[in-house]
């Protein structure tokens, strides 16, 4: 029974795999990833015109000579090794033209490790047919550039957020700073309802063997998180979190889809992902004070004490959550709450007098009582 249940799952699978790559049709081609070295027996797809070339120039140079599908944007994803004093400018050549057109000045970050960069090419300035150059200086190593066509779609977003300008087929929502080729702005604090977003950093800090960072908060929260974004931490490393000497835990690090180029897979690589990742984690509110906080994150690694790789941290912000301020009372009477005049009384009555009479001692009032007559004959 079990080996009949495994052999229709598995009859399903491929039913529904087939079922889908014939439903999407020309789609199929839409995203390609490009090894490089690239091994010439792999197929290409039709847009692109042969395999990529070494172009003559005084550094490192690739070309891939391409025709765009018409009305397609292109998305470039790039995975790269960076050292220091390394650059990746990327320039599109169209056909019949001498001059090529500078779409990135320079890629990279400086930091030192495996790195990945997105860079969008609008249908407007592809104009057509034409060359992608990639020029590095330096010992620049391009490890991969994976291809994405894309078109225009409606969704809706709050006003108050941004609006993803690239959702990648596997699934990653990108915004437009994240693929126009700068550098990479920077983080602003945020104050939305009760919440604060309260900025650490302020560009990459190197993150081996560990960073201290010092906010300052002018009253407790009632909730807190942390997050940030790590490059360098290998898939099986732990970061954790201190706060004013007290340990939270290790940061839950995303682990992006394996459809990710950042992914290297290469032999003795396997656990090194290239680019930034996510991490966050809850942060008991107790242990952060008004005043000089100190919060500590420091690289582990639990399964190979004898890693020696580089990492960094950006974008590391403190979530604090605040209780609504209290309101005030209003002990204002509006006109129309006034109590009502007694029936009869008018704006001219006189006020009783006030009581002023002191009353008498109890020696007074008994001698008064016998003189009136009280308690009858005797």
């Amino acid at each position: 029974m079990i080996k009949t249940s495994r052999s229709v799952i598995r009859a399903a699978f491929l039913f529904a795999l087939v079922a889908a790559q014939a439903a999407r049709g020309q789609n199929v081609e839409a995203v390609f990833t490009a090894d490089l070295p690239f091994d010439a027996g792999q197929p290409i797809p039709s847009w692109m015109h042969g395999p990529p070339v070494s172009a003559p120039s005084n550094g490192a140079r690739v070309a891939f000579a391409l025709s765009p599908p018409p009305g397609r944007d292109l998305l470039l994803q790039f995975v790269f090794d960076e050292t220091d004093g390394t650059s990746l400018r990327v320039e599109w050549m169209r056909d019949g033209s001498s001059t090529p057109d500078v779409i990135s000045q320079n890629l990279c970050e400086g930091l030192g490790v495996p790195n990945q960069r997105q860079l969008l090419i609008s249908a407007s300035n592809l104009g057509g047919n034409g060359t992608l150059l990639l020029q590095g200086g330096g010992k620049l190593s391009v490890n991969r550039v994976k291809f994405e066509w894309v078109s225009e779609r409606t969704m809706l977003a709050s006003s108050s957020r941004y609006v993803p300008v690239v959702v990648t087929a596997s699934r990653l929502t990108l915004a437009e700073a994240d693929v126009d080729g700068g550098p990479r702005p920077l983080l602003q604090d945020e104050w939305r309802d009760r919440v604060v977003r309260a900025v650490l950093t302020e560009k990459a800090e190197v993150l081996t063997p560990s960073l201290t960072l010092l906010p300052t908060l002018e009253q407790a929260p009632v909730q807190s998180r942390f997050e940030a974004l790590l490059a360098g931490v290998y898939l099986d490393q732990e970061v954790w979190l201190v706060v004013n000497d007290q340990e939270v835990g290790p940061l839950a690090i995303d682990v992006p889809t394996l459809e990710d180029p950042g992914h290297l897979g290469l032999p003795g690589r396997e656990l090194q992902f290239a680019g930034w990742r996510k991490a966050n984690i809850h942060v008991p509110a107790h242990l952060l004070l008004p005043g000089e906080n100190s919060v500590l994150l420091e690289l582990r690694s639990p399964v190979n004490s004898g890693y020696r790789n580089k990492a960094h941290i950006r974008d590391a912000m403190l979530e604090l959550s605040y209780p609504k301020p209290a309101r005030e009372p209003d002990l204002t009477m509006p006109l129309r709450d006034l109590p009502v005049s007694a029936a009869g009384q008018t704006e001219s009555d006189e006020p009783l007098p006030p009581v002023t009479t002191t009353p008498a001692s109890p020696g007074a009032m008994l001698e008064d009582f016998w003189g009136n007559g009280g308690g009858g004959a005797l």
